[in-house]
């Protein structure tokens, strides 16, 4: 058995690890890279393995840096199954015709550019060259058709001597751990990937499952370096920010992921307006993807935790109540910024770059009496990376405004185990680990991580480096 890293490694994105056990070659995960995809050579537009050679893929879960190049498999020859869990195999099918889109409008508009250059240079435009989206419609498509979806905690062998199961991660809905007990040459070993662990307490998930007796351990460590708030301070920063807009009749933005934060942050407000007494404002999401994305949330209360299911139980509607209101057209996306009174409103990108949120953030950023609050990680360089660090002025589409609005940057809505949820999960294992690799992090991050993980490790813990191959 050994593994090959050809994504996330020394890095966050681009999940792609190859499993060998035998003859048999397994694929966890086929994520997008954070670079330009138009560029020919960008990471996205090539694969460092044989697709045809796979035998098998199983998917962590739904995040675009993880699943993001599966269509990308479709084309490069690829025909074997795709492991799920529901949940994921359902996101994963709305998150991937979305991304089609949005390469099918990059191509565009990278073509068009390239037009541009080439007549400026004189060149004729009809020799200019025409770039192509990663994948079409009909490759996600093809991923769909070829979905397995296995519960939790349901072993299944899905070759000869392997078998999976998926354990809850509580990183996302349907996020999963990937367990692979495997027989080779008589002897069973215990492989895990943790794919993206979540945080404990958060309220809505539960905590990642504790797994033992495990041989070999592929770990994330995005937040190897960071401690986080607790869900219960959180919960008062925001009931104190509320109260401010309250007092002040005025507006909280927020920048949210379309997937996991948003359908976070609703329920967060949806427990502090019926379980922490907190006067309700009206609460408005404004997403078309985030919409399609919290009905299948709806369509899952089983992965709920107890609390959040009692809660949820008392609104047929799940994610919906007098206090919250989903917006679908542009017209009614327009007419929040003219609302008056206290609101809130939860709006993509996340990180600012596109989206309705840059309309909203237009419409509030130069009031003093609005707030904006960060709940989301913002990459080096993006807009909400620019409001998170306070930055005097903000370039919003063709202008620049005042940043006047107050900023909170609440950064434990994270759906990524910090430092102290990591070791939590560690210790659980029981020790006694044969080899562990850390991945999906920056190399402060995984250095920081090292050392927590290695007690529960008999051999030095690796950071893997990016195409490397290790023996396990």
């Amino acid at each position: 058995m050994r593994i090959t890293f050809h994504g996330a490694a020394r890095q966050v994105t681009g999940s792609a690890h190859l499993l060998e056990v035998g003859r048999h070659r397994i694929l966890l995960d086929c994520g997008l890279f954070d670079s330009d995809r138009t560029s020919p050579d960008s990471p996205n537009r090539h694969f460092t393995f044989e697709p045809r050679d796979l035998d098998a893929v199983i998917v962590s879960h739904a995040h675009n840096d993880h699943i993001g190049r599966l269509p990308c498999l479709t084309r490069a020859g690829y025909n074997g199954p795709i492991y799920t869990t529901p949940a994921t195999g359902d996101i994963l099918s709305v998150m991937l015709r979305d991304s089609a889109r949005i390469q099918k409008e990059d191509a565009r508009l990278a073509s068009e550019r390239l037009s541009a250059e080439h007549a400026r240079g004189g060149t004729a435009t009809a020799l200019a060259p025409q770039v192509e989206p990663l994948f079409e419609l009909h490759d996600v498509e093809w991923v769909g058709d070829h979905l397995t979806r296995l519960p939790y905690d349901e072993p299944r062998e899905i070759l000869d001597g392997v078998t999976l199961t998926y354990r809850d991660a509580g990183h996302i809905l349907g996020s999963a751990i990937v367990q692979l007990d495997v027989t080779e040459d008589g002897r069973t070993r215990r492989f895990v990937f943790t794919g993206d662990l979540g945080r404990r307490g958060m309220g809505l998930l539960s905590d990642p499952t504790p797994i033992q007796n495990i041989d070999v351990l592929v770990s994330e460590s995005t937040y190897g370096a960071k401690e986080l708030d607790t869900y219960d301070t959180l919960a008062k920063q925001l009931h104190a920010i509320i109260a401010r807009a309250t007092r002040l009749q005025s507006k909280i933005i927020i920048p949210a992921f379309s997937l996991g934060r948003t359908q976070r942050m609703v329920y967060c407000f949806q427990e502090l307006f019926a379980l922490r007494k907190v006067r309700p404002i009206p609460v408005h999401v404004d997403s078309p993807l985030a919409s399609r994305l919290t009905d299948i949330y709806r369509n899952h209360p089983e992965l709920y935790t107890a609390t959040a299911r009692k809660l949820m139980d008392q609104d047929p509607q799940y994610f919906g109540s007098e206090h919250v209101h989903f917006t679908g057209s542009w017209d009614e996306s327009r007419r929040l910024n003219f609302l008056t009174g206290p609101q809130i409103i939860i709006s993509s990108s996340g990180m600012c770059e596109a989206g309705r949120i840059r309309h909203h953030l237009r419409h509030a950023i130069e009031d003093p009496d609005n707030a904006i609050v960060i709940v989301s990680y913002q990459a080096e360089g993006t807009i909400g990376r620019q409001i998170a660090d306070g930055a005097e002025r903000i370039q919003l589409m063709d202008h620049r405004h005042d940043l006047n609005a107050a900023v909170y940057v609440l950064d434990g809505f994270s759906g990524h185990a910090d430092r102290n949820d990591l070791a939590w999960w560690y210790d659980q294992t029981g020790g006694g680990i044969d080899k562990a690799f850390l991945v999906h992090g920056e190399p402060e991050s995984m250095t920081a991580l090292a050392p927590v993980l290695q007690n529960q490790v008999k051999s030095e813990v690796v950071i893997a480096e990016p195409l490397g191959t290790y023996e396990l």
